[in-house]
């Protein structure tokens, strides 16, 4: 995959995610299976984790830097991500926010030179930038398909 290619792709998880404003409301929060997210974790899911993107890893990037060595508490970020989707916002503002959020990161991503695709991602010699970018693709791609299958009938 090439860094065009990352960025068409990022930017059509955002349009799916704008059809989901048609999902009915008790689907919204329902999880996926017991003890799983609903769509609106996920949708909240990714506008947490592509402003961390943006904040902890591609602003350094632009600036020539090497970004910081976080210790990264995933799972407290996606409790505070899960909180936010149930903290009352509605589901059409929760999509407008992740649909602003992911044009903001496709933007960030597009400043990054396509060479540096090829180069070595910073703190992690064993994978490239686009190797990283590719595997978040696939990250979206795993929610996308959790999803639609969650709120979408079966053919007939």
């Amino acid at each position: 995959m090439e860094k065009k290619r990352i960025m068409e792709e990022e930017l059509a998880t955002a349009e799916w995610a704008e059809s989901l404003k048609a999902v009915p409301d008790e689907l919204w929060f329902r999880p996926f299976r017991e003890g799983a997210w609903g769509p609106a974790d996920v949708i909240s899911h990714f506008i947490t984790w592509d402003k961390f993107l943006i904040q902890n890893r591609i602003s350094y990037l632009l600036r020539g830097d090497e970004p910081p060595k976080l210790k990264v508490d995933v799972d407290a970020l996606n409790k505070h991500a899960s909180d936010f989707a149930r903290s009352g916002i509605s589901k059409e503002d929760l999509i407008d926010e992740f649909v602003l959020v992911r044009n903001a990161l496709v933007t960030f991503i597009d400043k990054i030179p396509e060479e540096r695709f090829l180069q070595p991602y910073p703190g992690n010699p064993e994978i490239t930038l686009l190797d990283y970018f590719s595997g978040m693709v696939a990250h979206d791609r795993k929610h996308q398909k959790e999803i639609d299958a969650h709120v979408r009938p079966l053919p007939l």
